[in-house]
């Protein structure tokens, strides 16, 4: 028997199924894959890096100089950012540059370091960019969870530089005088240390403006001392994996 010719009305109505289907897939795949797949790996990721800072450092009395982060290389990983604001156990690798398919959009890396701008330690503006919402990574998808004195903490080879959020603007994408070494500034770099971190606003409907988020320098730990106490107060899982190595002045 010859098979009936499909209309294209059922044609069409199969291709929308298909569709369908592949969009709901989507949807179910997407947040649990950015949500706890890349979470668990960064959370892995950071943990071992700590690892590795810990074992390469000597256990030796601080100095009380707090250390200015050298510049790596392009798309090097370098630093996590712990953030209990966004999440109890919240941690994510920094790299440099901000380039998409090198760092913001990897699930080994997600938040870049704009290479203009100063590193920990060093008077200026640290500023960082990671996604707020996407199919891969979304690093910085819980900003707007910060409050006015809500702790962040950059963790390096060196040790923990803490901040402490002070505000949030929204901006045009050229607004790019949020990177000056005071935010909005022209002008010489004075003492302040601020940290900026910058993502697509709104949140789930495109990239039309950003979302800038300062926190302000609070103070260093050298890794001899541990995590902060604060940070492991806000994430014991902290203080079970790290210790004091030495005595830390």
């Amino acid at each position: 028997m010859r098979r009936a010719r499909l209309s294209p009305l059922t044609v069409i109505g199969e291709l929308l199924l298909v569709a369908g289907v592949a969009v709901f897939g989507y949807i179910v795949w997407q947040p649990w894959h950015t949500g706890i797949t890349v979470t668990a790996k960064q959370t892995e990721l950071s943990a071992a890096a700590s690892a590795q800072w810990d074992a390469e450092t000597p256990a030796e009395e601080w100095d009380g100089v707090v250390p200015i982060v050298q510049a790596p290389a392009p798309s090097e990983s370098f630093a996590n950012l712990h953030v209990p604001a966004f999440g109890t156990t919240y941690a994510n690798t920094v790299a440099e540059t901000t380039d998409w398919w090198t760092v913001l959009n990897l699930d080994d890396k997600g938040i870049g370091h704009y290479e203009m701008t100063q590193m920990p330690g060093e008077p200026g503006n640290f500023a960082l960019a990671g996604h707020r919402s996407g199919p891969l990574i979304n690093s910085f998808r819980e900003v707007m969870n910060l409050r006015i004195g809500d702790p962040l903490f950059v963790e390096t080879a060196e040790g923990w530089y803490t901040y402490r959020f002070r505000s949030m603007e929204y901006v045009l994408p050229e607004e790019v005088d949020v990177l000056n070494p005071f935010p909005r500034i022209e002008g010489a770099v004075g003492d302040d240390q601020i940290l900026t971190l910058t993502t697509c606003h709104p949140k789930m409907a495109g990239s039309d403006e950003r979302a800038i988020a300062y926190s302000v320098y609070e103070g260093f730990q050298p890794r001899s001392a541990g995590p902060p106490a604060e940070l492991i107060e806000l994430n014991p899982t902290m203080g079970a994996t790290q210790a004091p190595r030495g005595d830390a002045a």
